[in-house]
């Protein structure tokens, strides 16, 4: 068994526990966006648990830019599993005085790197971070999680032009492509399928795997990080993978999660240990 098989098969085992917490903190809050947090869930535990530089000793840490800052209960996760904080604090997601916002607030959390919320302008900082990390002669690597929602922007695609045309090798881009807005399928709204092609046109090397297959993430991060142009990998995933209520439904995108319905959905993820 390869590093990166051993590093998945750990990954996938504590999955359920990452997963619990965004369950816990939606419930707490009687508001979130559970649909979206447990789509991009697997996509930030290999980034920043299996293949970055990310934790509390390091002085220089690589970066991390959750495009979609709605989906911040599956930052603070991660970032509990890195020791930023203790447990107890989730259960003060999105109320008043608390330093977890409903999106990433760098002033309020000093362990988020970036602040964010706005679709579109996750990429723009990302490549700006990346250009300054690069003057600098820095080996720090930037990793932008982006939804299908950030390229539906055309600040997004500005960024993709400007990270090929400087040649921004040390940034990664990672899309949450779950196939599902607030307001339904992508295609409806705005259709950017083919996507890959797209990206490829710009000059940015390609490649598409399963969102929730942690060997296939960790295996798209490594080829990528060998890459001398900026690279994308197209996560194709499951808004509310995990609970069988969520999975697919628009309505999860943003809601209350009762009492009732969090003991059926940690059934779930907990029904195969």
């Amino acid at each position: 068994m390869s590093s990166l098989e051993r590093k998945a098969n750990e990954l996938n085992k504590h999955a359920p526990y990452l997963r619990e917490r965004i369950l816990r903190m939606v419930n707490a809050a009687r508001t979130g966006h559970p649909g979206g947090s447990l789509s991009v869930i697997d996509l930030l535990s290999a980034t920043m648990l299996g293949w970055g530089r990310f934790a509390p000793n390091l002085i220089n840490p690589d970066w991390v830019v959750l495009g979609k800052g709605h989906a911040v209960p599956a930052l603070y996760s991660i970032l509990i599993e890195l020791g930023y904080f203790e447990e107890k604090e989730l259960f003060t997601y999105r109320k008043f005085h608390s330093r977890l916002q409903g999106h990433p607030d760098k002033r309020k959390l000093p362990s988020v790197q970036v602040s964010t919320g706005h679709l579109g302008q996750g990429l723009s900082i990302g490549v700006g971070i990346a250009a300054g990390e690069r003057l600098s002669k820095s080996v720090k690597h930037v990793y932008v999680i982006l939804g299908d929602g950030d390229l539906n922007e055309g600040q997004t695609w500005e960024a993709i032009q400007t990270a090929a045309h400087y040649h921004l090798s040390n940034v990664t881009v990672l899309v949450d492509a779950n196939g599902l807005t607030q307001h339904g399928p992508p295609k409806k709204i705005m259709n950017v399928e083919p996507v890959l092609p797209k990206w490829e046109s710009f000059g940015w090397w390609t490649k598409e795997i399963d969102g929730h297959d942690y060997l296939q993430i960790l295996n798209g991060l490594k080829e990528a990080g060998l890459q001398k142009i900026p690279a994308v990998i197209i996560c194709r995933t499951i808004k509310g993978k995990g609970i069988s209520f969520m999975e697919g439904n628009a309505t999860w995108h943003s809601r209350d999660l009762p009492n009732d319905l969090l003991a059926k959905a940690l059934k779930e993820i907990h029904a195969e240990e």
